[in-house]
């Protein structure tokens, strides 16, 4: 009887112990204890349309450096690849839960717009980076000018051809701004300078896709004179074709990253149209403390761009290597 008395005194008192513990974690939580992050600091989020590409590894460590410079707890995410637009969405859509303090995102295509304006419902200030939407509610846009990249570059590429010279586009992800707008600067100085534009096609930004792209381009037009494409990468794919045809032809591209550069050093590719994504990460987590902080920032803030070419490609090169620890 005293065995059985004893048995049922330990029943009850590992009952009451486990009751107990479930009820600190519940006040725990709804007094906002989250994995140690409620300690005051502002909770800043920063979502990016990619991560297999050296420019978003730019915006990447210009955004975490922000971070530390300032001190903020820092949330960082991206999509796979830019041309997954449903990834970036549902990345976007599952950050929403955590109700970040502000939140610097670089979307792809303005299928992001919905669910940045529910963040902006929620009272969270949306900043956009590197590419702008047509979305009046947005906080700030932070990045380049993209119509003025593509007219910079288009002026530099029309200074090394004739009037009636032909030339090819190597478009980037159809439907994305930050390609129409580079397209658009290219397509206005060529109508200005007399330059045809006799094929103009989408490689998606991807390096391999602007192999396969320019060749099928360089076959069906074998008198082009020069080439644009709407980044860096698609700039690399085209150049190989080129080499592997032992031609001579101008290319340039936009984005300043170092295979460009170090192309560009050895006499490969002509030109690129450099933009910082460092800046732009970073410029957006410290514009973002500043929005949470009651600080009024401009809608717009520029980040300056400008033509390498094999006389100033080697400075920059330095630079992002240094950024990147290579």
């Amino acid at each position: 009887m005293r065995k059985i008395k004893y048995q049922l005194f330990a029943i009850i008192s590992i009952a009451l112990l486990i009751l107990a513990g479930c009820n600190g974690k519940g006040d725990a939580s709804s007094t906002g204890e989250n994995d140690g992050n409620d300690d005051g600091k502002p909770n800043i989020a920063v979502v990016l349309k990619g991560s297999d590409q050296e420019y978003f590894k730019l915006a990447e460590q210009g955004a975490k450096q922000a971070f530390e410079d300032f001190d903020v707890n820092g949330t960082f995410l991206a999509a796979s690849t830019q041309t997954n637009t449903t990834e970036i969405i549902n990345i976007l859509e599952d950050l929403l839960i955590e109700e970040p303090d502000a939140l610097v995102a670089m979307p792809s295509t303005e299928e992001q717009t919905p669910v940045l304006k529910r963040y902006h419902e929620k009272g969270i200030p949306v900043l956009l980076i590197d590419t702008d939407l047509d979305w009046g509610d947005k906080t700030t846009y932070i990045g380049t000018n993209n119509y003025t990249a593509g007219q910079e570059a288009g002026k530099f590429l029309a200074s090394t051809l004739s009037d009636g010279d032909e030339i090819a586009i190597l478009e980037g992800v159809s439907g994305a701004a930050v390609s129409e707008q580079r397209v658009k600067g290219v397509e206005d100085v060529m109508e200005e300078e007399g330059i045809k534009i006799v094929a103009s096609l989408a490689a998606d930004f991807d390096r391999v896709k602007a192999v396969t792209t320019m060749e099928n381009i360089l076959t069906a037009n074998p008198n082009i004179k020069g080439i644009f494409t709407a980044n860096d990468e698609m700039a690399m794919g085209a150049y190989e074709v080129v080499k592997s045809r032992n031609l001579d032809i101008p290319i340039i591209g936009i984005d300043g990253t170092s295979d460009a550069l170090e192309s560009i050093s050895n006499a490969g590719l002509t030109a690129t149209v450099a933009q910082s994504p460092y800046q732009m990460g970073y410029q957006g987590v410290e514009n973002a403390l500043k929005v949470v902080n009651g600080e009024t920032i401009e809608k717009e803030i520029d980040i300056k761009i400008e033509v390498l070419t094999e006389e100033n490609a080697g400075d920059s090169l330095v630079e992002i290597n240094a950024i990147l620890s290579k």
